[in-house]
């Protein structure tokens, strides 16, 4: 062939919050033929240039016979699984005008109905990777202003839910990571990451199983990760909270926890210490309402920010102060009993013991014991490590959760679990242990330190959504009320996709007492997710997709969810997109880049 109908062609494969990787396509007399990795930025690109299965897939995604090549309309009235659309090809200039016209009617009645409610609505799947290949259609939707992005995608079943917002309230982490090159021990509860973190955490996690680094993989089946692990342990499907309670109470109630713990770590960056009232809320210093610490040196309790030389971190006193409640009750003790806030932890977790949870999980409790003493035995308490200069604690161990470990029962349990496993031992956001990537609720977005301003209680401020009397929004202004019932989920352009994104669903069937009417968008888009078998009760959401009045799908090939639409457009695949990508810092998984741009 002629040379001259060959070329290469520079871009980058998206597809999962693992990327991008950087490649090459050779592309003959238009059409693209093979996928090659980019060597040449190897010392810039985490991964050493090379390219993920999926992205070698890319070719033929492009060149599937089953894609959608035109604009479509639907000429079958009666939206139902048994009926057939009845889709006819259709001009772009048809598809245009039908949707224009929609829009204009919208505009010119009003963006929003009768309850409140956007009239145009919108879904978007792929945990955020899809925005890098919409072109302009963010900037358009912006453009309309009023927008109900609140409909699920499957949020909450196929994603970190509770991960990404408990932790950005905990140490700003929507999505977590080991430090993969210094950790030496990691605790895997259901992470398949050998098969899900892209070619630059799958060669991370290599490197450091070739240098010792031992993991042990907790999961009901025998993964791909759990099969290059140090050790599997099988264990009954969505009890992994059990399991890891019965961890933590082998190391706080069994174990002497002031002997194996990182004392300073709990006492100086944790509410360990804090004196908690009769009531469950905190003992405050009456003067500046700061919430109070027993200095056990002249047996006073004194406000978190004092100077305080020993720490009470157990046992019951009687105390006075002001203790502050919801809606801003007081009472004010004169004498009450009050517990450090450890006292209380220790308190909780003494009924989860190893024999309790083996029954709950079906891992034996010996097993369980062993563990945390090997969790314990490689956190290398009060160890250092110097980096660029600096001196910093070194704590070499880590807990990774599943996707579905993170969401639906036992979600939060798991998280909290996992992050107080991690505090015990100081391993949290420092060297060797656990690190936050990014954030996507707390702003500025593009740095989460930047979004670490200190509170009046000693910890990070967070932009909660308001709860009290006065401030509380009681009246939803998208479908899914985050605003209204989630006050994690503050209010940044990620938050309706991490508020409950299953209640728009639910509630166009049946909606709560004194909630406002539900309504339909007048027209919905749907771009690169299917609901309706991705959901939490996919058959439920298929039905309510079908009732909606209109529908604009952008479609790659036929699905149960664009089955329902009235206009299908026809989707770019990632090879034929012309987005660009901005790379840096640490918002890819385990793709730690140094290089900005």
């Amino acid at each position: 062939m002629d040379q001259a109908t060959k070329k290469t062609v520079k871009t980058f494969c998206y597809q999962c919050v693992a990327g991008p990787d950087l490649m090459e396509i050779e592309v003959e007399n238009g059409t693209a033929t093979r996928v090659e990795a980019l060597y040449g930025i190897q010392d810039a690109h985490p991964g050493g240039g090379r390219v993920c299965v999926k992205a070698y897939g890319l070719i033929q995604k492009t060149y599937n016979p089953h894609r959608i090549k035109a604009p479509m309309k639907r000429t079958n009235p009666i939206k139902s699984k048994d009926q057939d659309p009845g889709f006819v090809e259709i001009s772009w200039d048809e598809a245009l005008e039908i949707i224009s016209e929609k829009l204009k009617n919208i505009i010119a009645t009003g963006l929003t109905d009768s309850s409140g409610y956007p009239r145009v609505a919108a879904s978007f799947g792929g945990g955020g990777t899809p925005t890098q290949y919409m072109g302009t259609f963010p900037a358009f939707l912006s453009a309309i202003g009023n927008v109900d992005l609140g409909f699920g995608a499957g949020q909450g079943v196929k994603c970190y839910h509770s991960e990404h917002l408990y932790g950005e309230l905990w140490h700003r982490a929507f999505i977590v990571a080991p430090d993969t090159p210094r950790v030496n021990y990691i605790l895997s509860c259901g992470h398949n990451g050998d098969a899900s973190t892209g070619v630059a955490g799958i060669w991370r996690h290599a490197d450091a199983r070739d240098r010792g680094m031992k993991r042990v993989q907790v999961e009901p089946h025998l993964s791909v990760t759990g099969a290059v692990s140090a050790e599997w342990i099988p264990i009954k499907p969505k009890t992994d909270a059990a399991f890891l309670y019965g961890v933590l109470n082998r190391i706080i109630c069994e174990r002497d926890w002031r002997e194996v713990c990182d004392i300073p770590f709990l006492t100086e960056d944790t509410n360990a210490p804090y004196l908690i009232a009769p009531n469950g809320y905190y003992l405050r210093d009456p003067k500046t309402k700061k919430p109070m610490i027993l200095d056990l040196a002249d047996n006073k309790a004194k406000p978190f920010d004092a100077d305080i030389t020993d720490p009470a971190m157990e046992g019951s006193f009687k105390l006075s102060g002001l203790e502050i409640g919801a809606d801003d009750q007081t009472w004010d003790h004169q004498t009450a009993e009050v517990k450090p806030a450890f006292q209380l932890l220790i308190e909780h977790i003494k009924p989860y013991t190893p024999e309790w949870a083996a029954k709950e999980c079906d891992v034996p409790a010996d097993q369980i014991r062993t563990v945390g003493d090997e969790f314990l035995g490689q956190a290398c308490i009060g160890d250092t490590i110097e980096i660029d200069g600096e001196t910093l604690p070194y704590r070499p161990v880590a807990v990774l959760l599943g996707k579905t470990v993170n969401n639906g029962w036992g979600g939060y349990n798991c998280c909290w679990a996992r992050t107080l496993l991690l505090c015990l031992v100081g391993a949290l956001e420092v060297p060797g242990g656990m690190m936050g990537t990014n954030v996507k609720l707390n702003r500025p977005g593009h740095n989460r330190f930047a979004s670490a301003v200190k509170g009046p209680d000693g910890f990070m401020d967070y932009p909660f959504n308001e709860t009290s009397k006065e401030k509380w929004n009681s009246d939803p202004h998208i479908r899914n009320a985050y605003r209204t019932l989630v006050p994690l989920a503050a209010d940044s352009a990620w938050s309706a996709a991490l508020g409950p994104a299953h209640l728009p669903w639910l509630f166009q069937k049946k909606p709560p007492e004194n909630w406002p009417v539900p309504t339909k968008p007048d027209i919905w888009f749907c771009y690169r997710t299917n609901p309706a078998i991705s959901s939490w009760d996919a058959p439920e959401v298929a039905k309510r997709v079908a009732e909606f009045p209109f529908i604009v799908a952008f479609a790659y090939t036929h699905d149960e969810t664009n089955h329902f639409a009235d206009i299908l457009l026809p989707e770019a695949t990632d090879l034929e997109s012309l987005q660009l990508i901005q790379v840096g810092g640490t918002k890819y998984v385990e793709q730690f880049w140094t290089q900005q741009g």
